[in-house]
This record gives structure tokens, C-alpha cells and sequence, in this order.
């Protein structure tokens, strides 16, 4: 990654209103948090970095004792932001940094730090890939089916089912609707106690 492609991530990603004030963070933050790596690790690092921002690391003091929560109060007074904003831009240079150098750099500069601040070197992770699928309308079967069958349950063909099946009756389940049925078959018979009338031919005083 190119001067100008980690610049404007770090713009982007930052909300901030251009490459200028891009390049303006990434250079306090790296000025900063570098002094935190030995000599040999900032040089190691410098080689690594697009010149413009290498140039930034020549007046770093190195081998500087502070940790993480330093690193952010540094780079609040430094840059003249709030905390939060500190915190925000210390992780998108990072991460910008991280994208930027080789592999074997990155390990170097990630070993170099303490975990805290190697951490922040961290590369995104990629993006979720989708899978197509494709739509086959010769599958005809429910366990194939798909969108576009050419057999629609609407144009089904109900003389090629069983003797019995409902989908060759007219009124399927007639007999257990409430707007068709005729009744259970005492009720057709009228042989309900609804329908019982005076005179039985077994009153209940015959029962057995």
C-alpha cells in the first residue's frame, strides 16, 4: 500500500476532511507510539514505510517506558483532541500502518511492542463471501423444488392422484365442515336428544 492509499483509509476511516490532516495523525501517532520500539525495531520500521512517513521517525527518541493508556493521553495533547477522538485515531492509523507493511514487518513491529500496543496492529478481517445459488426449474420434486417449478400446485393435475384423494374431490372434507356437513349419522337419522320426542319405544324407566 502507496502514501496516498494509507492516507486516505485513514481519512475515510477517521472521518476526517482530507489526505493533509490524514497525513498530519498519522505522523503523531507513529511519532509517538514509535518511541515505545528500540532502535533496531525503528529502523526495521522505517524501511518498511512509505518515505514520506518514514521521514516523520528520524527525531523519535526510542526505548520510552509507557503504556497504552499513556499512548492515548500523548496523542490527545499532541493532536489537541478529546480522549475518545484519541483513542479512535491511535486505532485507525494503527491499522492502516498494519496494512501497509509486509508481512514480516508487521510480525517484527507487533513483537517489538508490548501486547497492548501490538494488538492495535491488527489487519481487518475479510469480507463475508456469498454464495450463489443457482435456480433450477427442472427440478420438479418437493425435496428439488425451487422457485419457478414448472409444476405449480395451482395447475396441478388431480386425475393422476390415488382413488380417494382429496385433491380429486370437489369439496374435500365435506363431511367435517361446518358449512357443508350433514351431520354425524344420528343426526341424519334424528336419533339425538335434540331430536327426541314424547313416547320413546325404550323410555328410560325400561332401561335395562
Amino acid at each position: 500500500m502507496g502514501r496516498d492509499e494509507l492516507l486516505s483509509h485513514v481519512a475515510e476511516r477517521a472521518g476526517l476532511p482530507g489526505e493533509e490532516e490524514a497525513e498530519r495523525t498519522v505522523r503523531t501517532v507513529l511519532g509517538i507510539l514509535c518511541g515505545r520500539l528500540t532502535w533496531p525495531s525503528l529502523q526495521s520500521l522505517a524501511e518498511d514505510l512509505p518515505a514520506s512517513l518514514a521521514e516523520s521517525l528520524r527525531g523519535v527518541t526510542p526505548n520510552q517506558d509507557f503504556d497504552l493508556a499513556e499512548l492515548h493521553a500523548r496523542v490527545a495533547r499532541r493532536a489537541n483532541l478529546g480522549l475518545g477522538f484519541a483513542v479512535e485515531h491511535t486505532a485507525v492509523v494503527c491499522q492502516a500502518v498494519a496494512e501497509a507493511l509486509s508481512p514480516a514487518a508487521l510480525h517484527r513491529l507487533r513483537e517489538a511492542l508490548p501486547e497492548s500496543m501490538g494488538a492495535l496492529f491488527t489487519l481487518p478481517a475479510p469480507a463475508e463471501r456469498f454464495e450463489h445459488i443457482h435456480l433450477d426449474p427442472s427440478h420438479h420434486t418437493l425435496a428439488e423444488g425451487r422457485p419457478g417449478s414448472q409444476h405449480p400446485l395451482s395447475e396441478s393435475r388431480p386425475e393422476r392422484a390415488h382413488t380417494g384423494s382429496v385433491v380429486r374431490a370437489d369439496n374435500p372434507h365435506a363431511d367435517t365442515k361446518l358449512s357443508s356437513a350433514g351431520g354425524l349419522t344420528q343426526e341424519r337419522e334424528q336419533e339425538t336428544l335434540a331430536a327426541g320426542r314424547p313416547g320413546s319405544s325404550r323410555p328410560l324407566s325400561e332401561a335395562d
